[in-house]
């Protein structure tokens, strides 16, 4: 048989907020026992990633750790790919942060292993046609994608030349079937298809793998990976060793130095299946994904003559599918702006002694924030932990704002009151900006008029961390298998084996969308519901007496009015003597009462105080027709910090009563109710001026998760609402002040 070279690259990387005690364990079911059969089998030679939050951690907790890496790279046994430091998806990043992300993780390997650097992993395979550029001029010479990425032509033959600019990068293909097959295969299936790839006059075929499937992941499906009878890690490099005649393991480097390209390619952006296929959002997602598994099926020869010329959706389109992902990424690109601003500031002034001594610092610490805060498991959909999770973008969140901080405490204006206008979100449209001593609002005049972002300085966070509930990929799967079992029980310690050769799972059933869908809890269908608009903060609805607790928890209401989402027309910015900013804003919309038109003057004013957190809004609803109206009156206001529920958190009254976050209910005469968390030591407060009656249900999105598909909490929604007859002309004020005690 004709011999073949196998690039073998694992990725270890841990998603944001993985605490200090989680990455230990990842380190020792998976990293820490890879390295140890590494060593015992002098045969074995791979490539590895390693993000930078375990490499931090192993530093400061397991140094012997990275001293035994070391000396694994230094005797060729293991190649390093580097990469972005921060873990972040390199279409988001402006490139100023791409630079530094790269650079930061080739320093750290020259300073710590005395390593150079000569790849990059892009997280998630995503893919930027700028790539080239931004990775090759800074003496990259190679990434990886999976195969399909590359374009037209092109197989997962060597390594294929992309260019930009006169700037050459090279790409190997992943094959996305042998990938998969690790660890649910038996080690002699995937040397089996090698050997096919073989007999079929393959020179070098690269398969990347995931540190997660060998048991990294805290819910890992692959518990026996390394340790029992059938270590499925030990018999994969015991195959490996047996057809060594013809199956050499190879590092990229020496295919780069040995191998002539296969090509030159041109791919344009693109990500892994999965985050594709999210990115598409509903049902467009799952059609494409369906697709994708036919053609690689053969399901349709018609599919096959037009497979190679199938594009695979870019990241980008994350942004039109998912309103909390553009809204967290344009908070990275501000709060990357600002780090920027710092920079320059230090650069172009000059400075020396102690002043330039704490702005360096300064920086270095709000750099170090901004990467961290750029972790791309916070700006994708379609894996186990992605954006889908209040946690992961909290972490993400409470960075940027960390970040942020930073710079204004070093350029000394931590303590002004500072508005401004600008199209943040990108809209076309200008929001107000607000940033006080305590909080900084984002206003949205073209969003109803809505605060779509508050952020506290002192938790940090965003208190408006929520989820709008839209249709995912998955969910057609999850309504065809409602009456099936659930194959993974909803608890922390429960975990799954991987397959024994015995029990080896077909090769077809390896592609994402033909595999069994997991559950991780029965009743599924019944918490799958779907917003009728973007969630935010003083979001104002007009419902008739049709709307019930339930039909508005369910989004099958009847909506009143046409003032949800609606262009807010920007009256007037006033900061006065400085001690606090107002923001009026108004709407002249129509309200229904049975079959009957009324006109309805909507103004709304925003209050910010430079003492104290709190934000005031006084809302004054006027009857513009002759004729009276008979309506109800709600405002809505979605909080959460970091999807975090539990005794430790809830919703406390005025009278002390307490209610789990997660509890449907409504309350009569409503003068006051806050969202206590006990274990962070703050408190969110809500205080209606008028007594109210309010409706509160959990916001929860029926997502993937790494149990499989779950309903994950994504926050408290508050509808506080006044039953109002207005007659012709008359007027009607109403005030509600979120205070934030942290």
């Amino acid at each position: 048989m004709q011999t073949i070279g196998l690039v073998l690259c694992i990725a270890n990387t841990q998603p944001p907020g993985t605490t200090g005690p989680e990455v230990r364990r990842a380190c020792d079911r998976a990293y820490f026992p890879m390295l140890d059969l590494l060593e015992e089998r002098a045969s074995l030679r791979v490539a590895m990633h390693w993000s930078g939050q375990i490499l931090e951690w192993m530093d400061l907790h397991a140094p012997e750790r990275l001293e035994q890496l070391a000396k694994l790279v230094q005797g060729g046994r293991v190649e390093i790919v580097g990469g972005l430091h921060g873990g972040a998806v390199l279409p988001a990043l402006p490139e100023r942060d791409a630079v530094g992300q790269v650079q930061v993780n080739q320093r750290w390997w020259r300073q710590h292993c005395d390593v150079r650097v000569r790849g990059a992993w892009l997280p998630f395979y995503a893919w930027d046609p700028a790539a080239p550029r931004v990775l090759g001029r800074l003496g990259l010479q190679f990434s990886v994608l999976e195969v399909p990425q590359l374009g037209p032509g092109a197989s997962g033959e060597g390594y294929w030349l992309a260019e930009r600019e006169g700037t050459i990068l090279a790409l190997f293909g992943a094959d996305p079937v042998l990938s998969r097959m690790v660890p649910h295969n038996s080690p002699a299936k995937i040397v089996e298809r090698l050997g096919a790839y073989a007999r079929g006059g393959r020179r070098v075929v690269t398969m990347s793998v995931r540190g997660e499937d060998f048991g990294a992941a805290i819910d890992s499906s692959a518990t026996r990976c390394f340790s029992g009878e059938k270590a499925w890690a030990r018999r994969f490099s015991a195959a490996l060793e047996d057809a060594s005649a013809w199956l050499k393991l190879v590092h990229f480097g020496n295919v780069l130095d040995k191998v002539r390209p296969s090509g030159r390619v041109f791919p344009p952006a693109s990500a892994a299946t999965a985050v594709a296929a999210a990115a598409l959002g509903g049902e467009p997602g799952a059609q494409w994904q369906t697709l994708i598994s036919d053609i690689r099926r053969g399901v349709d020869p018609t599919l096959a003559r037009v497979s190679s010329f199938i594009r695979i959706p870019g990241w980008e389109n994350t942004l039109g599918s998912s309103p909390e992902v553009l809204r967290l990424h344009r908070r990275m690109l501000r709060t990357s702006r600002e780090v920027a601003r710092l920079r320059a500031m230090l650069r172009d002034d000059g400075k020396r002694g102690d002043d330039a001594d704490g702005l360096l610092e300064a920086l270095e610490e709000a750099t170090a924030a901004l990467y961290r805060g750029q972790n791309g498991a916070a700006y994708v959909h379609g894996v186990d932990v992605g954006a889908q999770a209040g946690d992961i973008r909290h972490q993400a969140y409470a960075n940027l704002v960390r970040a942020e901080y930073g710079v204004h405490i070093a350029l000394g204006d931590a303590d002004r009151l500072i508005v401004e206008q600008s199209d943040h979100d990108g809209d076309g449209r200008k929001e107000v900006i607000v940033r006080t001593p305590s909080l900084c609002a984002f206003v949205a005049p073209a969003i109803g008029g809505s605060i779509t972002e508050l952020d506290s300085w002192s938790l940090p966070g965003n208190v408006l961390n929520t989820r709008t509930r839209l249709p995912e990929p998955h969910h057609g799967a999850v309504l065809r298998g409602e009456n099936l079992p659930v194959v993974v029980e909803d608890s922390p310690d429960v975990t799954t084996v991987i397959i024994d050769d015995e029990d080896d799972t077909d090769e077809d059933t390896i592609d994402e969308a033909d595999r069994p869908m997991q559950f991780a809890a029965s009743g599924l269908v019944e918490r799958l519901h779907y917003d009728r608009h973007v969630r935010g903060a003083f979001v104002d609805h007009f419902f008739g007496p049709e709307t019930t607790l339930h039909n508005l928890r369910t989004g099958r209401y009847a909506e009143n009015g046409d003032f949800v989402g609606a262009d807010y027309q920007l009256l007037n910015v006033d900061d006065g003597d400085g001690s606090e900013v107002s923001v009026t804003m108004a709407k002249d919309g129509n309200v229904t009462e049975g079959a009957s038109l009324r006109l309805v003057r909507l103004v709304k004013r925003f209050s910010f105080s430079r003492e104290l957190p709190l934000v005031e809004a006084r809302y004054e609803v006027v009857n513009r027709y002759h004729e009276p109206i008979r309506t109800r009156f709600a405002v809505g206001i979605d909080i959460n910090l970091d999807s975090t529920t539990g005794d430790d958190v809830f919703l406390e009254t005025a009278g002390g009563r307490r209610i789990a976050i997660d509890q449907v209910g409504e309350l009569d005469e409503l003068t006051e109710i806050s969202l206590v968390d006990l274990s962070r030591g703050y408190r969110l407060t809500l205080s209606p001026r008028q007594p109210a009656r309010l409706w509160h249900f959990p916001i929860e999105t029926v997502s993937r998760s790494p149990r499989g598909v779950a309903a994950l909490y994504q926050g408290t929604a508050l509808y506080f609402w006044w039953p109002m007859e207005l007659w012709g002309q008359e007027k009607r004020r109403v005030e509600i002040a979120l205070s934030l005690e942290a």
